[in-house]
C-alpha cells in the first residue's frame, strides 16, 4: 500500500469516529483508575471508620451512662454505705463476731456453753477483693422458743454471716419433751 491510500483511509469519516471513541475510553479508563477509584476507596475507608467510631461511641455512652448511675446512686446512699463496711468489713474483727454473738444469746435467755473460732490468719496483708471467713461453732441449751429467737438475733445482725450447720437434740437431764433442747450451731462470719 501507499502512502496516499493509508492518509486517505486513516482520515476517512469511519476512522475519525473509532479514534475518537478509543480516545475517549483510554482518557475514561485514566481517569477512573487514576482519579476515581482512589476517591471511592477513600469513601469506603471513611464509611467503615464511621461505623467503628459510631460502635466504640455507643461503648463510651454505655459506659458513661454507668457512671452516672453508679454517681446517683452513691449520692442518693451515700449516707448508708458505713453498713456495707459493718456487714463486710475488711479486717476480721473476732472481738466484735464474739461479743455480738454473746449479746445475741443472752438476749434470747440462750445459755452458750461452748463457743469455738476456726483459725484466722491476722497477718494476710494482701488486699484482694476476695471474701473470706470465720467459723463459729457454738453449743449451747434452751428452749424451742430461745433457740429461735437466738438464730433471728444471729442473722439480723449486721455482720454478714450464713449458718451452715445446725443440730438440736433433747436434753435427757430435763427429762419432758417441752424442756430445753441442745443446739449445736456452725456460723460463718465474713470480711475482706
Amino acid at each position: 500500500m501507499n502512502k496516499s491510500v493509508i492518509k486517505r483511509k486513516l482520515f476517512a469519516k469511519k476512522a475519525a469516529d473509532y479514534s475518537y471513541t478509543i480516545l475517549f475510553f483510554i482518557s475514561f479508563a485514566f481517569f477512573t483508575f487514576f482519579v476515581i477509584r482512589p476517591n471511592i476507596l477513600t469513601i469506603l475507608s471513611l464509611q467503615e471508620e464511621s461505623g467503628a467510631l459510631k460502635i466504640l461511641d455507643a461503648g463510651y455512652e454505655n459506659v458513661i451512662m454507668k457512671i452516672i448511675t453508679i454517681q446517683t446512686f452513691l449520692q442518693d446512699n451515700g449516707q448508708d454505705l458505713f453498713l456495707l463496711d459493718d456487714a463486710l468489713p475488711t479486717l476480721p474483727k473476732i472481738n466484735k463476731l464474739v461479743v455480738d454473738t454473746q449479746f445475741s444469746a443472752s438476749k434470747s435467755g440462750m445459755e452458750l456453753a461452748t463457743m469455738s473460732i476456726n483459725k484466722v490468719d491476722l497477718r494476710d496483708t494482701e488486699k484482694k477483693l476476695v471474701r473470706k471467713k470465720i467459723v463459729i461453732t457454738m453449743n449451747g441449751s434452751s428452749d424451742f422458743l430461745q433457740s429461735r429467737e437466738f438464730i433471728t438475733q444471729i442473722m439480723n445482725d449486721r455482720r454478714l454471716k450464713m449458718i451452715q450447720q445446725i443440730s438440736f437434740d433433747q436434753d435427757d437431764k430435763k427429762g419432758t419433751t417441752s424442756g430445753s433442747l441442745k443446739l449445736q450451731l456452725e456460723v460463718e462470719g465474713y470480711y475482706l
